[in-house]
């Protein structure tokens, strides 16, 4: 009888561990994200090329994760996501940023974290600008 009580007890703090330990990397990859991207709307660059490679480097970066830990791909992706929708909200006019920003910009904008999504349900959270059109 003692023994199945330590075996109990043994599994109740083993879980609770997991648990807290998957908390505390959720937390890392979201401060992570966050931190990049005030590191990445605020950057600026000697010469195009670099631009190019630091985005590079970026996409890359979120690559390998997806397909090292896909939990924490999308905390990070989630919260990108949020850091980038914020900053547009305070960003308004007078920010001026590069063509490889709003690309990327553009891609965390429209990440969808949860794949389990209908295709009827991506398809009505799209929002279509109008564009100019010519007569």
């Amino acid at each position: 009888m003692r023994l199945k009580v330590h075996i109990t007890l043994f599994f109740t703090l083993a879980l609770a561990a997991m648990g807290m330990a998957q908390e505390g990397k959720d937390s890392f990859f979201r401060k992570q994200a966050l931190k990049d991207a005030i590191r990445e709307q605020s950057a600026t660059y000697a010469t195009l090329e670099d631009e190019k490679d630091f985005w590079q480097d970026q996409n890359q970066y979120e690559k390998d994760l997806e397909s090292k830990d896909k939990d924490s791909y999308t905390v990070y992706m989630n919260a990108k996501r949020s850091a980038y929708s914020e900053h547009a909200e305070l960003c308004g006019d007078h920010c001026t940023h590069s063509d490889f920003y709003y690309e990327q910009a553009s891609y965390y904008f429209t990440y969808i974290g949860d794949k389990n999504f209908t295709k009827e349900a991506i398809a009505g959270s799209i929002v279509q600008v109008a564009s100019p059109r010519s007569f």
